[in-house]
């Protein structure tokens, strides 16, 4: 009885083979040259200076989110939509047009629940997002505002935050803004015995505003006591 010569089949022969039937193009591993990386030729992005290029970039990709979180949120609230869009333009000059259609230009100084508040040389405009129609911004750089921010308070402050934060957050109107946004009935507060002018449909009211409710707000005209509902005001009107 003959013995049969067995010969093995390498790897690469196997593979060989299984290509051969799937594909004309197959050529092994070790026929390939090994690739050199290309040279890389030095070349400025932009011919701002390094630092004020970082800051642009930073802009560039804040808009790009801003636009990618509205594209995405289509159930998105109104109030919530406006939020995000004063959010980016804080410390930008802006012109607001009202459903009324009466305009009012201003730097965007803080940017609430439900309201946006705009500060020009002489006038502080509070608007409330209900009565917003367009937005145009007029600025092309921000003038950033000089906050404190919450990584360099006190030691002791720090404590009392994270052990009594209710009462520490609540006992001020920064803090609850910087953690939960102010609502507007919550923010008229600063106002009070402060002279203020507010527009309903058409009709300006000026007074001293003596007190503010969770829906509404007291002005004192004429040394008569006014009480008009927050939701009917198209927009509040102080002395900056």
């Amino acid at each position: 009885m003959k013995k049969e010569n067995h010969k093995e089949i390498s790897s690469d022969e196997k593979v060989q083979k299984k290509f051969d039937k799937e594909s004309y193009f197959y050529i092994p591993v070790q026929c390939c040259p090994d690739r050199y990386p290309s040279p890389n030729l030095p070349s400025p992005t932009s011919c701002l200076p390094q630092e004020d290029l970082e800051r642009v970039l930073e802009k560039i990709r804040a808009a790009n989110e801003l636009l990618l979180d509205l594209a995405l949120g289509e159930e998105r609230l109104p109030d919530e939509t406006y939020q995000k869009v004063f959010d980016g333009l804080i410390g930008l000059r802006v012109e607001i047009t009202a459903l009324s259609g009466e305009t009012c230009e201003g730097k965007v100084s803080l940017s609430g629940y439900d309201f946006v508040v705009l500060r020009n040389e002489e006038k502080v405009f509070i608007y409330p997002y209900s009565q917003i129609d367009i937005v145009k911004p007029f600025g092309r750089f921000a003038d950033p505002y000089d906050d404190p921010e919450l990584r360099e308070i006190d030691p002791c402050f720090r404590r009392e935050l994270t052990f009594n934060f209710g009462d520490v957050v609540s006992s001020s109107p920064e803090l609850i803004h910087l953690f939960f946004k102010m609502r507007l009935n919550i923010y008229l507060l600063v106002y009070e015995e402060k002279h203020i002018q507010v527009q309903i449909d058409g009709q300006t009211i000026e007074g001293q505003m003596k007190k503010v409710d969770k829906e509404s707000i007291s002005l004192e005209v004429a040394e008569q006591l006014t009480t008009i509902s927050i939701d009917k005001i198209k927009l509040f009107t102080l002395n900056n």
